[in-house]
């Protein structure tokens, strides 16, 4: 039988320890640089969507360089990222 959580007792919620929040900061820098290449493949980098989620990411991005947060390389979103990259570069030019 499941029991119901007393609505009079509050749940403590612990606080991140400083590890945690340079993880969390570098998984959410990593997830929006991926959006962001992802973007200037798909809508160009002058599109109005392309500017809005650079702006977006270089506040985090930014954020974590005055804390001295390096960037995580080796995160799965920022190896896709990359891979967009090179393949934007090795688009041939469309003039």
């Amino acid at each position: 039988m499941r029991k119901e959580r007393d609505p009079k007792v509050s749940v403590k919620k612990t606080p991140l320890t400083k590890a945690e929040m340079v993880s969390k900061m570098q998984l959410t820098e990593a997830a929006m640089f991926l959006d962001l290449k992802k973007a200037e493949q798909e809508h160009g980098r002058d599109s109005i969507w392309t500017s809005m989620l650079r702006s977006q990411w270089n506040t985090v991005n930014q954020l974590m360089g005055n804390l001295g947060i390096p960037t995580d390389f080796q995160l799965p979103d920022n190896i896709a990222a990359m891979d967009i990259v090179v393949a934007i570069i090795r688009q041939p030019e469309q003039a």
